[in-house]
């Protein structure tokens, strides 16, 4: 008898046997994935030697969420195992969803061709995020995480379904108006305030860097120690500094960034409401010529 399983979870984030760490709670959307797969690997724990926070079965109330924010991970290990005088030949397609009430939100699926001899495993990995959007989670219910693995021809690898439910009560998802897309300014609360690509205010919350110089709203990129951080001048007059900023690079995730353009230093000060992949972050050309990117959530490559 062939042996088939599946091991799934719904976390917050995943620290890869490569070492990087990738964050998808209360991060901007589709921010670049470093590489979470080609490290040391096993049948039990896939690619990750740590997956922070599982959230399956739990209610989640998104206390500081932003439409336009990451919540979830759904990450999936399909695994086959044959013992003596058993073989696989076959195609499996394998998937996942995310959804609402019995409607599908989002789905990632890939083809795979299993050729196993005797007393051998077989496994693939899967993942797929979501996050807080009129087409994902865009309010209060049941949210769910399905996997499985159907058959497609050959050997039977299908793997029935598993599903994993967590409630979430989501902000309101309501977007403003397209004419006030690309607005930035500083709010009395000393953040920087902008309408991004998709139509949401958010907001960059400043590390406080002291006494600063020129008028409320002055903005630029930092040089020096502070090279190619976004700065900021507050009501109070004090100079506030972004919290993070990513060099953009090509994402190993199919819906993130593609390779940094690097137009050159000749374009250092260059700063718009980005239209590419996550459509909720700032970017900016920075002092040393590359594209930078940054946001109102958290840095995405920490453990949450």
């Amino acid at each position: 008898m062939v042996s088939k399983s599946m091991c799934s979870w719904m976390v917050e984030g995943v620290k890869a046997t490569t070492g990087n760490i990738m964050t998808f709670y209360k991060t901007n959307f589709n921010m670049p994935v470093p590489d979470l797969f080609s490290g040391c690997s096993n049948c039990d724990c896939g690619f990750m030697c740590l997956r922070y926070c599982d959230i399956g079965w739990t209610s989640q109330g998104l206390t500081g969420f932003y439409p336009g924010y990451e919540v979830a991970l759904q990450d999936t290990i399909f695994r086959w195992e044959t013992c003596g005088g058993e073989s696989l030949d076959g195609y499996t397609c394998l998937c996942q969803k995310w959804c609402r009430s019995g409607c599908v939100m989002g789905t990632n699926a890939t083809y795979a061709h299993i050729v196993q001899p005797e007393y051998y495993w077989s496994w693939y990995e899967l993942m797929q995020n979501t996050g807080v959007a009129g087409w994902e989670i865009c309010c209060t219910g049941t949210y769910c995480a399905l996997s499985c693995a159907t058959c497609v021809s050959g050997s039977d690898l299908s793997i029935s379904a598993c599903t994993i439910c967590t409630d979430f009560a989501a902000p309101s998802v309501s977007q403003c108006s397209s004419t006030l897309r690309g607005s930035i300014w500083v709010g009395a609360d000393n953040g920087l305030h902008y309408i991004n690509s998709n139509c949401w205010e958010h907001v960059i919350t400043g590390c406080d860097c002291g006494a600063g110089f020129g008028s409320c709203g002055a903005l630029w990129i930092g040089t020096g120690t502070d090279a190619n951080y976004l700065f900021w001048v507050g009501c109070d007059g004090h100079t506030y500094r972004a919290p993070w900023k990513i060099c953009q690079f090509c994402s190993t995730f199919s819906n993130g960034a593609p390779v940094n353009p690097a137009p050159g230093a000749g374009y250092a000060g260059s700063l718009w409401m980005d239209c590419q992949f996550g459509y909720t972050h700032l970017a900016y050309i920075g002092c040393d010529g590359n594209k930078y990117l940054a946001g109102g959530a958290n840095y995405p490559y920490v453990a949450p």
